[in-house]
């Protein structure tokens, strides 16, 4: 802290006027400090020029009168450094100045410089010490005059009548002068209340803007912190408008995923190392999401339902939704590895895409609310996602159409899912182009012709329950995760993506109808560990 110089230590008496409680500025404070200090001052050294005068002249009296109004004005200005400095300076200002008006008017002095002090000394603690005191100063004056007037002896020498009349104009002058500058003080006092009163209204304002921005940043992590990636909440937060929680219809494109076989994969292994592949896997996956800007809405057991276009709207979210499942489906190979080297099998996903209107925002209760998606075209995700084999990217024909990227179909197929009034048609990707430019690589392996044939008996699976009643088929052909089977005997018409269960020996494995061929024969993929071929 660097060291205030000798003399401004000395006028503003040691002190940091950082405020005085009136709203004056800081260096308002000094100016005044340093000048009302400058009076103290002043008044001493002519004071003490008085005492030495007195002394040269013989006028012992006269000069501890003086002496004594030096020591009051020293006084004055050491108490002024520790108490009160408005009210030390106004007592002491007014005793030494009416002593020395009384000094005057005995010595008869008053037209020299000492009457010259009589008009500076109340004009400037008038500026420093406001109209109360400039009344007191005011009024001394007018004593001093009447008694100079009125009564002669008062002083040892004779007054002139002009010299009443200038010190009558000087009282008319500072009393003038102190009633302007007090109005003029109070207006500036008005002034400072006002804007004070204003900056502490537009402090609670900013105040309580702070509050609701916090609010909301609670809100919003609260809300998505756990769905949406971070730059999605920066963009929600700087959004001036903000999105909309509450539930509102957009337009959106729908994912949904889940792995093939999981449950009886879930039998099997004891649950903490259930919960610790599911783990690894969500992990992969949600970090895939967020690079795509989807917003993750639920895990449902194995699944994952997520959205594009909400809460922050996006035109692209179908290219953005359909370049996201063909890099999960990728990413397939980097969780399978994982398994491996813990002791799992290797799993797979199914994915299933759709575009429409959809009711969006938080759903629930005053105690449990989430933000959370819902209408016809979510449902129609789902029945979607069941018709997915492992590997396999379904899109419904309403995503195929808002898509702008291009894309590989590898095939089409007509469904007639449950709650859908009329069939519709779904087909599988395995390619986006630009900008995204991802292709699976799902080179299945070649069936391989089993001889002589293995018989197994299949069971079919209809609306969840599975049938009592099986039959015979010859498995002719196998792979790792496909079959070839030619039921014997005379059975019902099959239908594309119907389940059956298999049984051969001591093994059960999950399989999809994938295929129906002119002759009868049926392909088949497996959607549960093990598989046949083991």
């Amino acid at each position: 802290m660097n060291e205030k110089p000798f003399l401004v230590n000395i006028f503003t008496s040691g002190k940091n006027f950082e405020s005085d409680g009136t709203g004056s500025t800081m260096t308002d404070n000094k100016i005044r400090y340093a000048l009302m200090n400058f009076v103290f001052i002043f008044g001493a050294v002519v004071l003490a020029a008085f005492v030495a005068q007195n002394v040269l002249k013989g006028s012992y009296f006269d000069a501890v009168v003086c002496a004594v109004m030096v020591v009051v004005a020293i006084t004055g200005f050491f108490l002024a450094r520790f108490v009160r400095v408005q009210t030390v300076a106004a007592v002491f200002t007014i005793v030494s100045y009416g002593l020395f008006c009384c000094l005057l008017i005995w010595n008869g002095d008053a037209q020299g410089a000492g009457f010259l002090f009589i008009y500076i000394y109340p004009l400037l603690t008038i500026f420093l010490l406001g109209m109360k005191t400039g009344i007191c100063l005011s009024c001394i004056q007018l004593a001093v005059t009447a008694v100079q007037f009125f009564v002669s002896t008062a002083s040892r020498f004779n007054y002139h009548f002009d010299v009443s009349i200038r010190m009558a104009t000087v009282y008319v002058l500072v009393l003038s002068i102190t009633v302007v500058f007090e109005r003029s003080r109070q207006t500036k006092d008005r002034l400072n209340r006002r804007l004070t009163m204003e900056l502490k209204t537009l402090n609670e304002n900013l105040q309580q803007m702070v509050e609701e921005k916090s609010s909301r940043l609670i809100k919003l992590h609260d809300t998505f912190g756990r769905y949406l990636p971070d730059k999605i909440i920066k963009q929600l937060l700087e959004s001036p408008d903000g999105p909309s929680l509450w539930g509102e219809k957009r337009y959106i494109t729908i994912m949904t995923s889940d792995i093939r076989g999981f449950t009886p994969l879930a039998e099997r292994y004891e649950s903490e190392k259930v919960v610790m592949l599911l783990n690894y896997y969500f992990s992969v996956m949600v970090e895939i999401i967020h690079a795509f800007s989807g917003t993750i809405i639920e895990f449902l057991g194995d699944s994952i339902l997520c959205i594009f276009g909400a809460p922050l709207e996006d035109e692209g979210h179908a290219d953005k939704a359909a370049a996201c499942a063909l890099k999960m489906q990728s990413a397939m190979k980097d969780v399978n590895a994982w398994a491996a080297g813990n002791n799992f099998p290797e799993i797979e996903m199914g994915i299933a895409i759709n575009t429409g209107d959809a009711i969006v925002g938080n759903i629930g209760s005053d105690r449990v609310m989430k933000y959370n998606v819902i209408g016809n075209n979510v449902n129609l995700s789902s029945r979607i996602e069941s018709y997915t084999t492992g590997g396999q990217v379904m899109l419904s024909e309403h995503t195929y159409n808002a898509l702008r990227s291009p894309v590989h179909v590898v095939q089409k197929v007509r469904v007639n899912p449950k709650g859908v009034s009329m069939p519709i048609m779904i087909m599988q990707i395995d390619a986006i182009g630009e900008p995204f430019n991802i292709t699976l690589d799902n080179k299945a392996a070649p069936l391989r012709k089993l001889d002589p044939p293995v018989e197994v008996l299949c069971f079919r699976i209809r609306n969840k329950h599975i049938e009592a009643r099986g039959f015979q088929a010859l498995l002719t052909h196998l792979s790792a995760k496909e079959g070839k089977l030619l039921p014997s005997g005379k059975t019902d018409t099959f239908t594309v993506f119907e389940e059956l269960r298999v049984r051969m020996l001591d093994r059960e494995v999950l399989a999809k109808i994938t295929g129906i061929e002119e002759h009868g024969a049926i392909t088949l993929r497996f959607t549960t560990d093990p598989a046949l071929s083991t």
